[in-house]
């Protein structure tokens, strides 16, 4: 317990040195096998699960940004999980406010081998389903992507995650838009003529992402019906995405390429049929241009899981 407590207080203490953060993550960090934790899916045992989420953060220039989400998890013959998330997204700032159903996050996770030296392995496929097309707008001005429910794609989700032990687990995703329907309309140039700190977020016109790659590694700890759990998570965006200007010409977007490195931890209590869980995260390495609006100075969850086996 005093391990987790130092690692919040740092958390906290960190952002007084962090101003360009950025955690962009599209959804894959908290899917199937990439999920942090410290544990494996539980493919063997677990029938059925339902589960409610908040979430907390600090996006661009002042956004709040609130998100509960609602989860559920059923298992699929012996060795699978399907899992699915339906997120509300709730943002407010200097710009206006929007409330809105986010993407809708399927995975598919099942267990792949256990070797002698205790390494077990699992394996996830899904997608993020796209609800909307990011085009909502405020007193008749679009809005920039932070403020948007939607990404306005639908992506491919694809990892593998190994647990080494009973202390170090590791996860690899792959994240690729498949469908991109963004139609957003913010290009702070033309709506604000004299941009001011207030409105000159990160131009997001019909903005097209590329994929992304994670790495997760953790250690974790475990005392009675106690779970802590830290370690760094790399995020590394593919290429350049692209937007299109008022004359819809195509540019792509310097600095929109690279890695993201995120310090996560969580701690976990689990009872006899429910779990409660709390994750926090904070970016220390960010690309230097972020149009998709998932730039977090720092991320705070907490999860309520009802577990039915």
């Amino acid at each position: 317990m005093r391990t987790f407590i130092f690692f919040l207080l740092l958390l906290v203490w960190s952002q007084q040195f962090v101003h360009a953060q950025g955690c962009s993550d599209a959804g894959f960090c908290t899917a199937g096998a990439m999920k942090g934790g410290g544990e494996l899916s539980d493919t063997t045992q677990r029938k059925m699960t339902w589960g409610l989420s908040l979430t907390a953060g600090a996006g661009e220039k002042a956004t709040t940004i609130i998100i509960p989400q609602l989860e559920g998890s059923a298992g699929i013959g012996k060795q699978g999980i399907l899992d699915a998330k339906l997120p509300i997204n709730i943002a407010n700032g200097r710009l206006g406010a929007h409330t809105g159903i986010g993407d809708l996050i399927v995975t598919y996770t099942r267990h792949l081998y256990r070797s002698a030296n205790r390494c077990q392995w699992q394996g996830t496929l899904g997608g993020r389903i796209g609800l909307g097309d990011a085009s909502a707008g405020h007193k008749g001005q679009p809005l920039p992507m932070p403020y948007q429910s939607s990404l306005g794609t639908t992506d491919l989700i694809a990892g593998v995650s190994a647990l080494y032990g009973r202390h170090l687990s590791f996860a690899l995703g792959y994240q690729q838009p498949l469908l991109q329907y963004n139609n957003n309309g913010y290009v702070s140039s033309a709506i604000y003529p004299v941009a001011s700190n207030d409105t000159d977020y990160f131009a997001s016109r019909h903005l097209r992402r590329k994929g992304g790659l994670l790495l997760r590694s953790e250690a974790n700890w475990n005392w009675r019906k106690w779970r802590i759990a830290a370690g760094p998570l790399l995020i590394y965006h593919l290429g350049e995405d692209k937007i299109a200007l008022q004359d819809e010409t195509d540019i792509s977007l310097k600095g929109s390429e690279g890695l993201t490195l995120n310090l996560a931890g969580s701690l976990s209590y689990s009872f006899n049929k429910t779990k409660i869980d709390l994750l926090a995260g904070t970016p220390f390495i960010v690309r230097d241009y972020r149009p998709d609006g998932l730039t977090r100075a720092w991320v705070i969850t907490i999860r309520y899981t009802h577990l039915k086996k």
